[in-house]
Formats: C-alpha cells, structure tokens, sequence
C-alpha cells in the first residue's frame, strides 16, 4: 500500500510540475512584442528583402541615371502600391528616426517635413558613412511595397519600403 502512495504522489507531483512548466512558456510567449509584418511567411527580414530585390533589376554605376528618379506624391502611392513596384523615385530631406541592422541590410525609418515617414533599406556594404539617428538624407531609391510595421506604442503603421540606389547625406 506504502508503495502504491508513494508512486501516486511522485506521479501527481510529476504531472504537478510539467502543468507549472508548460504554463510559464505559455505566459511567456504571450508577451507583446514589436516586429515588422513584412510577410505572411515566417521568415527573416534578411530573406524577405533577398526575395524582393530578385524580382527587380539591379541598378549599377554602369546603368545609374539620377535623372530617372522622379518625385512622386506619397499618398498616391500608398494607395495603389501594386501600380508602383520598382518606380523610380527620389525623395528629399529625410530625417533618419532609427536604424536597425537586419542581416546584410540596415533598414532605416525615416520622415520628411510634412510627416511623411518611409521605410528605407540597402546593404550594409555599401554605406560609406555610418548613419545616425537624426541625420539628413536624400535618396534616389525603388519603391517595392507599401510595408507594414508595428510601432513601440502598438500602432500598426503602413509606409513605403524604398530600396536605395543611392544617397547623398546633407549637413544637419
């Protein structure tokens, strides 16, 4: 009988413990986050930004015109971004909010004056300068998609990702 107690109670406080485990994981992963929602998929920004730029042509020092990048009204082209994929855009006095590092790309939050904010990125390898927060920008760069972020106060926020073909930073 002895036996048969203590196999019970070494069960129940088995069984016990795996219920208390199971349920601190489960608290834990329930914890608000801020990530970007760049796809459906799971998968890194990195991978994401890889499958973006396959879709388009590369531009080079050989096949760079500044002059084919045009200002484009920025609620236009949030409104009917299929319309836009690769347009060639420029867009002048940004104010850079913050950078994160995402693989092999930096991809920059910026804003203009007006408010308008977007979502730039490019590789790493090719920034001659380091970028700081508060820096000004103007960037000659391909519109890709309207690309959706969550803010750190929990706002969905839907920008335009602009891959950067070049830029040119200006004094502050």
């Amino acid at each position: 009988m002895k036996k048969i107690f203590s196999i019970s109670s070494v069960l129940l406080c088995t069984l016990f413990l795996s219920t208390a485990c199971t349920n601190q994981t489960q608290n834990s992963s329930s914890a608000p986050s801020t990530q970007s929602s760049s796809s459906d998929e799971d998968i890194s920004v990195e991978t994401y930004f890889d499958k973006l730029l396959s879709k388009v042509d590369k531009v080079t020092t050989d096949n760079y015109k500044s002059d084919d990048y045009k200002i484009y009204d920025y609620k236009t082209v949030l409104r009917e971004p299929e319309k836009f994929f690769s347009l060639k855009m420029r867009i002048d006095n940004l104010e850079i909010v913050q950078i994160f590092k995402e693989g092999k790309y930096k991809k920059i939050l910026a804003t203009q004056p007006s408010g308008n904010f977007y979502m730039l990125f490019m590789e790493t390898k090719r920034i001659e300068k380091r970028f700081l927060e508060k820096d000004h920008l103007s960037v000659n760069g391909r519109y890709l998609l309207s690309y959706e972020y969550t803010t750190n106060s929990n706002k969905e926020k839907s920008v335009p990702l602009i891959y950067v073909d070049a830029y040119l930073m200006l004094k502050n």
